[in-house]
């Protein structure tokens, strides 16, 4: 039986040695809480340097401020699409190969609109407003600073020839909502997601995040709201102060765009126009503070509480071992 004993206390020695490997790998990356409901503000985001254009996420809250402007816009007019425009340097080659797959796909792309200014933003967003009124226009319009189309990354999809937005059940649309993903682009407000979101659904509107990152999003079943709060934004929402973690810093900023401080006004704290109504009060962000790690013992991760369980019962068994010594033969 003895040789039986040594080959057991061997064998747990050696599984102890085996758990210590995942147990010394890097933290998972955590967020900075619980993801926001949708309330106006004008917090800067972090990240938002001109090099982080696939993490940087504006919302109703979130924004890069009037100052952003990205360095490398280029004219779409030679990707395939009608109504011209300009997209981020980054985004056109896979345009190329998004509008190239819709055109063999007998559902030809073209533009109605895509990079905006802060001051272009903000007019539009004011027309809206003495059109339609303020608490209407913010669940369809970002409001300047807080427009993905600022980020020079967005794209309003029409059916080629034409200037109108293309529809959730147009040919058009319903090639987009299954394909774009594949070349980098995903869907921003979908159906049924406006509390999520803030938005209510556009069938039209795709952000550029490159091929490997929309494949993340895509595969997770978040909504890119979601997915970037979780995984890369560092800024509590309350203080405008960046929240890094373990693994992730905030990145340097543009020029002119400060990292921390106050909230910088824009268009959404100006006077509604006449006849529209005050933006609707909801529920606080949460503070922000980075969570705890789900399913932690005692403060430790599993894995390290499981080595130290196996080391402790290798070490009575092979101490159980050596006192017992063999019988002499007779």
């Amino acid at each position: 039986m003895l040789p039986s004993l040594r080959a057991v206390a061997v064998a747990l020695v050696l599984g102890s040695a085996m758990l210590v490997v995942p147990a010394a790998g890097p933290p998972a990356a955590l967020g900075v809480g619980p993801l926001p409901k949708c309330r106006i503000d004008d917090v800067l985001t972090i990240p938002r340097d001109y090099d982080s254009w696939k993490t940087t996420l504006v919302d109703w809250i979130l924004s890069v401020g009037p100052d952003y402007k990205p360095p490398d816009l280029v004219s779409i007019s030679k990707a395939g699409l009608t109504g011209g425009g300009q997209i981020r340097a980054v985004a056109f080659d896979d345009l190329v190969a998004l509008a190239d797959a819709a055109q063999a796909h007998g559902t030809p792309l073209g533009n109605v609109s895509s990079y905006r200014s802060y001051k272009t933003q903000k007019a539009l967003f004011n027309s809206y407003v003495n059109g339609y009124g303020y608490k209407r226009t913010i669940t369809f319009s970002a409001r300047p600073g807080h427009s993905e189309h600022q980020l020079g990354l967005a794209i309003d999809f029409a059916t080629a020839g034409t200037s109108s937005f293309v529809t959730g059940t147009s040919p058009t649309g319903r090639w987009l909502a299954k394909n774009a993903w594949k070349y980098g682009w995903l869907l921003s407000y979908p159906k049924g997601k406006s509390a999520v979101v803030c938005y209510g659904y556009e069938p039209w509107h795709f952000r550029y995040y490159g091929r490997e990152l929309a494949k993340q999003i895509h595969d997770s079943g978040l909504t890119t709201r979601e997915y970037l709060w979780s995984h890369f934004t560092q800024v509590d929402v309350k203080s405008g102060s960046p929240v890094p973690t373990s693994s992730t810093v905030p990145s340097p900023t543009p020029s002119g765009v400060p990292a921390t401080g106050s909230p910088e006004p824009s268009a959404s704290s100006e006077t509604p126009a006449a006849g529209s109504t005050a933006a609707p009060v909801l529920t606080p962000a949460p503070s922000g503070a980075p969570l705890q790690p789900t399913g932690a013992w005692f403060g430790l991760d599993p894995p390290i509480v499981l080595v130290g369980v196996v080391l402790l019962g290798s070490i009575g068994t092979l101490a159980a071992l050596g006192l017992r010594r063999p019988p002499r033969r007779r």
